[in-house]
């Protein structure tokens, strides 16, 4: 069975061997073309990391914002919303966010709330509170200490007393409005 295997060789030809000598431990491969780094991406990588930690920086910054206008939006148990079809009178106060898109008649206060007024939305009130966004009908006094907007289609008839006042084409305002660094 053995021999089988084994082929004849010509006696007559001499057979070569050749010796490889085993390598040492711990010696890197030869570099390759494919290993090696060009200049020009040596000095990607120098660039890369100069950019490293101002990179880091700007990510930080990112999300500290993130968590900051996150931490300033209400969440659904912080929203206070009148529904479309929906009459209410009297005295309302609120803190965080009231949505009004029924029909109001009466006073609205918040130190620190922002209110707004639907596109649907009746109100007759006089209103106090830090911020409002009008993009219905309002017609009263508005004191707010922040920002007043009036948004495309809004009617306001009324005096307007705030810090910061915007106004977008197409919004209607007919009374007189102040504007002042505290109200």
């Amino acid at each position: 069975m053995i021999g089988n295997f084994l082929r004849k060789s010509d006696s007559n030809k001499p057979q070569q061997t050749k010796i490889i000598p085993p390598e040492p431990l711990g010696t890197p491969p030869p570099p390759t073309p494919s290993m090696e780094k060009t200049l020009f991406e040596k000095e990607e990588d120098k660039q890369k990391e100069k950019e490293m930690p101002i990179l880091t920086q700007k990510t930080a910054l990112l999300n500290e914002q993130k968590k900051d206008s996150q931490a300033e939006q209400p969440t659904d148990r912080e929203k206070n919303i009148l529904a479309y079809e929906t009459r209410l009178s009297g005295l309302l106060a609120f803190q965080k966010l009231l949505v009004l898109n029924g029909v109001f008649e009466g006073e609205i206060y918040s130190k620190e709330g922002t209110l707004i007024i639907g596109q649907k939305a009746v109100v007759r009130a006089k209103v106090e509170v830090d911020n409002i966004l009008i993009y219905g009908q309002f017609s009263g006094n508005i004191c707010v200490s922040n920002l007043t907007e009036l948004k495309v289609g809004s009617e306001v008839v009324g005096d307007v007393k705030t810090k910061k006042l915007r106004v977008e084409e197409g919004a209607t305002l007919v009374g007189k409005c102040e504007c002042i660094a505290r109200p």
